[in-house]
């Protein structure tokens, strides 16, 4: 309800394989306060998008990587995520358990699968704590969601460089060579 926000959402607010985002937006009155992206856009526009941008969201219930998410940390925005995947090493910093945003607990688990991905899990976050977890941000002051972000960056610069995860590969790629029988 506060018109001092806005929700940039880089997606097709009506793919067809999704929710209905417009129709959502003109039931909770907040179409004016909602922007979509739904266009592929360039680095700079990409760049352009976390750079207005105080917090980066991702709920997503089966994400492998979050590259959205580790965009917006390299660049001083902290994240809301759940704790699935990939995401979960960008949101907690497994060195010493601090967050790098805001964590979100699963609230519902599946299995699920096909003939292609014999089962993958499926976490989903509840409303209620998206929510929570929005207005938590909203509500922090801008200088300690600078820390935070600043935080964000350090950690990604640090766990997430290019040297670190190209010998990463290669150590994975190593031991998969000697160790596969």
């Amino acid at each position: 309800k506060r018109k001092d926000a806005t929700l940039i959402m880089h997606t097709n607010p009506e793919d067809s394989q999704g929710t209905n985002l417009l129709e959502i937006a003109k039931h909770l009155d907040i179409l004016g306060n909602v922007c979509f992206s739904d266009q592929t856009a360039s680095y700079e526009q990409i760049n352009v998008l976390h750079n207005i941008s105080d917090v980066c969201v991702n709920i997503s219930y089966a994400e492998g990587f979050g590259l959205t998410t580790l965009e917006s940390m390299k660049v001083g925005n902290p994240i809301i995520a759940t704790t699935t995947g990939g995401l979960t090493s960008q949101v907690i910093d497994y060195t010493d358990g601090s967050h790098n945003g805001i964590p979100l607990t699963p609230k519902i688990k599946t299995l699920s699968g096909s003939q292609d991905v014999h089962y993958i899990y499926e976490d989903y976050a509840s409303v209620e704590d998206t929510a929570s977890a929005l207005l938590k941000m909203y509500e922090m002051k801008a200088e300690d969601r600078k820390k935070l972000g600043q935080k964000c960056k350090k950690y990604v610069e640090k766990e997430f460089s290019y040297k670190k995860m190209i010998e990463s590969w290669d150590k994975e790629i190593e031991h998969t060579h000697t160790q596969w029988k």
